[in-house]
């Protein structure tokens, strides 16, 4: 298994990413009133909580079946990833300069997760483009 992604450091930083997914897929389909109360969102705000989380739920499944089966050819899983955080620190940057929405609650740990998941990706998607892009 450790081979196949082309060494252990490779491995851990997908699994990071992963674990990643699966608690945000958790909050998101599972506990979505976790994330009403911590933004002051509103009861009414669950129905689209839970459907963000249908987007998550998918990639969450993918990723663990790439454990398993290796990384090759998975380049877009990867680049979606990286897209995905890239999207949301560039929102993350705009609230917090008040670019877009001034009036919302923010929180400085979802800020520096999502950076640290943007460094994850480079890293993945630079140390395994020899594999992903078969």
């Amino acid at each position: 298994m450790i081979m196949a992604w082309g060494g252990t450091l490779n491995l851990i930083l997908f699994l990071i990413s992963i674990f990643g997914l699966g608690y945000y897929a958790y909050l998101t389909v599972l506990s979505p009133n976790t994330i009403v109360t911590r933004y002051d969102l509103g009861e009414k705000s669950v129905p689209i909580i839970r459907i963000v989380g249908t987007f998550v739920l998918p990639l969450l499944i993918i990723g663990v079946y790439l454990i398993f089966r290796g990384p090759e050819g998975a380049w877009i899983f990867l680049i979606l990833n990286f897209l995905i955080s890239t999207c949301q620190v560039i929102l993350g940057w705009a609230t917090r300069l008040k670019i877009i929405d001034p009036d919302s609650k923010q929180d400085v740990g979802d800020e520096i997760v999502g950076h640290v998941f943007v460094i994850i990706a480079i890293i993945l998607i630079y140390r395994l483009s020899d594999i992903i892009y078969i």
